[in-house]
């Protein structure tokens, strides 16, 4: 992220540029993760996968929808922008396809240690990042009931699967 950032600042001094490389490089490597993780979700199990398949779909959601607003500020053309998006989903597809062939034969000692690994690089991108920016703002009821019905929401389909 701190290289997209200044591909981003460089971008926003040369004014010629208005193509936001910064920003879709970002948002390539978050999908190329997500869609790792689900696959290896799925090569831990059915359960694992269709929880986290539920998850993912909700959170690329957001993120395309912000990723095409964000195009669209930057006068980028819609059609333009529902070609970046198409090729944003076919990477996620090839990424949790090449997560679930790679990690489909893992032993449960080694799959533990690749979960528990993930697990603990979101842990840190929730506290470090997205909780001090959530703590910027004034807190409000409309802004924090989503995040608990969310995870009431995942920890129920997590119980009765």
């Amino acid at each position: 992220m701190y290289f997209s950032g200044k591909m981003e600042d460089k971008a926003s001094v040369n004014k010629s540029s208005v193509f936001p490389i910064g920003l879709l490089l970002a948002v390539c490597i978050d999908i190329a993760i997500d869609g790792l993780l689900l696959g290896i979700g799925f090569a831990a199990g059915r359960k694992e996968g269709i929880l986290l398949s539920l998850a993912l779909a909700t959170e690329n959601l957001t993120l395309s929808l912000a990723t095409a607003s964000s195009l669209g500020r930057q006068g980028i053309r819609a059609n333009k922008v529902l070609s970046i998006i198409i090729i944003l989903a076919a990477i996620f597809f090839l990424f949790s396809m090449a997560g679930d062939a790679l990690f489909h034969n893992l032993e449960d000692t080694s799959m533990e240690i690749i979960l528990s690994f993930g697990l603990a690089a979101l842990l840190f991108l929730v506290t470090e990042e997205l909780l001090v920016k959530a703590h910027a703002q004034k807190d409000n009821i409309w802004l924090t009931a989503p995040f608990f019905i969310g995870y009431l929401l995942f920890l129920i389909l997590g119980v009765t699967m």
